[in-house]
């Protein structure tokens, strides 16, 4: 069975973190982050771009719990099991591709 925890970045050795450093060290999007926070009604540091060295610890700890906020086609590039994310275009594509087979088995 394969890893699929991806390895986290180190945490860097300096006293407060804007919002992209603590999403980047915590392999989480910031819209992840925002929906977490409204729908759980928690907020985490000091909002805005000040999160402290033990935030990004506690996110680091519960991000599993954000892979339900996961939006693949516009925020996050992966999926809820860490996958890259399918983009609209390919969607489409393999719609136009389903219907076609559809179009051409009903012609017959």
């Amino acid at each position: 069975m394969e890893n699929k925890h991806k390895q986290l970045l180190p945490i860097p050795a300096q006293r407060y973190f804007t919002l992209d450093e603590l999403c980047r060290l915590a392999d989480i999007s910031a819209e992840q982050f925002s929906v977490w926070q409204q729908i759980h009604g928690v907020v985490v540091g000091y909002g805005g771009q000040h999160y402290t060295r033990a935030d990004v610890i506690k996110i680091r700890q519960l991000r599993n719990s954000f892979k339900p906020y996961t939006d693949p086609f516009t925020r996050n590039q992966v999926d809820a099991d860490g996958n890259p994310a399918i983009e609209a275009t390919e969607v489409r594509q393999q719609i136009e591709k389903v219907v076609d087979n559809l179009n051409s088995v009903l012609a017959k």
